[in-house]
């Protein structure tokens, strides 16, 4: 393979601090890489799984929120806020956009950053499929900033509902049955919070309605995992849709293709995922129909081999791992392994996905899930089982990010004050 070139430059940049890209960082400076420099937009990490507690009305300090130079300094790398704008292959550099005040004032000029090796971890984002009125009406999650409007949208439509002269149930349409719509209709109808009014008795009756294009609810989940799942859903009072293509989209409705009218206080739209939007714009890598970024089984891209991605924003043509923050953390953990060995001029081994399963926990409709076995077949586990599970993975990502030590300390302050938080959550 070829060897990594311009040995001055920074050895490796992680542009995204996303479950994977912090990670990865993490791993590498504990294990004695230098000069691993991570990039990213915000300021802080919460783990994705996570936000839907901030949409429930949760603040970003009772979701484990950290700070990334918080993290930079106790293990050793570097931090600098930033967002990418442009990849030059042929130079081993990086561009990042200006940084600009709410009045348009630069206060940081565009720079570029030089590298031997680069990890795009940028995560993807909800795609509008060019439907009529999504981007001006409907609401989406894809980061924690999106998940505090969400809350401080609901909570002040609530109250205005609640104020006014119709006398109605208030009504959220959430378009899509994948992992985040499902989670997202569970965490209203279980566990709606609002900033606004209180107490909760005082709150209009809320009404949800998952809306899905396919004729199976949740397609692509196990058989028996998803009617248990809409068992708990239709329980809880969420009605659930098939088989409906949206036509449009509108203030106060969601309209099919054939004619039907779901009536909407509220839209969220949760279609699936694709690449970010920066990945259509740089030229030097090619990317998929989803504007994913294609990489080889090392998860080296096709147009160059200094160039890494993983998570959602990537698609390995031959193998291609679920848009899940499972598999971002399994590719972290390989090219923790992989990228000073490439460093090195050394071949590289491919990466490969093992599926450890799917877990849900649904607030009061209860928790549901399914686990790889021993022998590759899926267990169904519900109730504490599912619940402790997921809680699990979750104490094992703050593990990987804090350390042992540190790591524990945080994880008995969680238990002490788990009655604080929504029991809606998915992994």
């Amino acid at each position: 393979m070829s060897r990594p070139k311009n040995k001055t430059a920074a050895p490796i940049i992680i542009v995204g601090g996303g479950a994977g890209g912090a990670e990865l960082a993490v791993k590498l400076a504990a294990d004695g890489q230098a000069g691993v420099r991570l990039i990213d937009r915000e300021a802080t990490h919460v783990w994705k799984p996570r936000i839907h507690e901030l949409a429930a009305g949760l603040r970003r300090g009772h979701v484990d929120e950290l700070g990334y130079a918080g993290l930079a300094q106790r293990w050793g790398f570097a931090f600098e806020r930033g967002t990418l704008a442009d990849i030059d292959a042929d130079a081993n550099t990086i561009r990042l956009a200006a940084e600009r005040d709410d009045d348009g004032q630069t206060l940081v000029p565009e720079r570029s950053v030089a590298y031997r090796a680069l990890v795009l971890a940028l995560g993807g984002v909800t795609p509008d499929l060019g439907v009529d009125g999504v981007l001006e009406h409907a609401f989406m999650l894809d980061s924690a900033r999106d998940a505090e409007v969400i809350s401080e949208r609901f909570s002040a439509r609530l109250l205005a509902h609640a104020r006014g002269v119709e006398d109605r149930a208030f009504d959220i349409v959430i378009v899509g049955t994948g992992a985040t719509g499902v989670e997202l209709a569970a965490h209203l109808a279980t566990d709606a919070r609002s900033t606004t009014l209180t107490p909760p008795a005082a709150l209009p009756d809320i009404r949800i309605t998952l809306v899905e294009a396919a004729d199976t609810f949740m397609p692509g989940m196990n058989d028996k995992v998803r009617q248990s799942i809409g068992e708990r859903l239709k329980k809880a009072g969420v009605r659930i849709e098939t088989g409906q293509q949206i036509g449009k989209v509108s203030a106060d409705a969601v309209e099919t293709e054939e004619g039907a009218r779901f009536t909407a206080d509220m839209t969220i739209w949760a279609t699936g995922r694709v690449g970010p939007p920066v990945a259509g714009d740089i030229q030097a890598l090619s990317t998929n129909k989803k504007r994913q970024w294609r990489v080889r089984k090392t998860l080296q891209s096709l147009d160059s081999d200094a160039v890494f991605a993983l998570g959602d924003c990537s698609y390995i043509d031959d193998e291609p791992a679920p848009p899940t923050a499972q598999a971002a953390s399994e590719q972290a953990a390989h090219l923790a392994k992989q990228l000073p060995r490439y460093l090195a001029g050394e071949t590289l081994e491919p990466f490969s996905f093992t599926d450890q399963g799917t877990l849900l926990s649904l607030g009061e409709a209860g928790s549901v899930g399914a686990v790889r076995g021993w022998f590759s077949d899926d267990i169904q586990v519900r109730g504490r089982l599912a619940r402790t599970a997921y809680r699990g993975l979750q104490r094992q990502h703050q593990l990987r990010l804090l350390g042992r030590f540190r790591g524990s300390i945080e994880i008995l302050g969680d238990v002490l004050g788990e009655a604080a938080g929504p029991d809606m959550k998915v992994y």
